[in-house]
């Protein structure tokens, strides 16, 4: 059994993920890849390579900005923050989220907790 969610999981979620740590704030590419792996460290080990090429297309899609600001070491960062399509877009990604999850809940409670799929 695997230890992390697996890269075909998480397809198509990474966006709603950044999307919804941009909903709190602006923040940089590393921040938000330390913040999405703190919710479940034991689940999640973004990088680097996973996280900029999304950002770089929601921001082509018009659902973030980005901007360069000085760090508090004065180094430039180049910070995301969320537009509001990128708000509309990440409310329609929770309603589709948690249609799906009542679907995947009603469907896998029918499953016969002998088997030893359920655990």
């Amino acid at each position: 059994m695997p230890k992390r969610l697996e890269k075909k999981t998480l397809d198509g979620n990474v966006e709603t993920l950044i999307l919804a740590q941009l909903q709190k704030g602006p923040s940089y590419g590393y921040r938000i890849i330390q913040q999405l792996n703190q919710t479940a460290p034991e689940l999640l080990a973004f990088g680097e390579g996973t996280i900029y090429p999304v950002l770089h297309r929601l921001e082509e899609k018009g659902l973030v900005s980005s901007y360069w600001d000085a760090s508090e070491s004065g180094r430039k960062r180049k910070y995301y923050k969320l537009m509001a399509k990128g708000k509309r877009s990440l409310a329609a990604n929770i309603r589709q989220w948690r249609m799906l999850q009542q679907v995947m809940e009603a469907a896998l409670s029918e499953l016969d907790p002998k088997s030893g799929l359920t655990s």
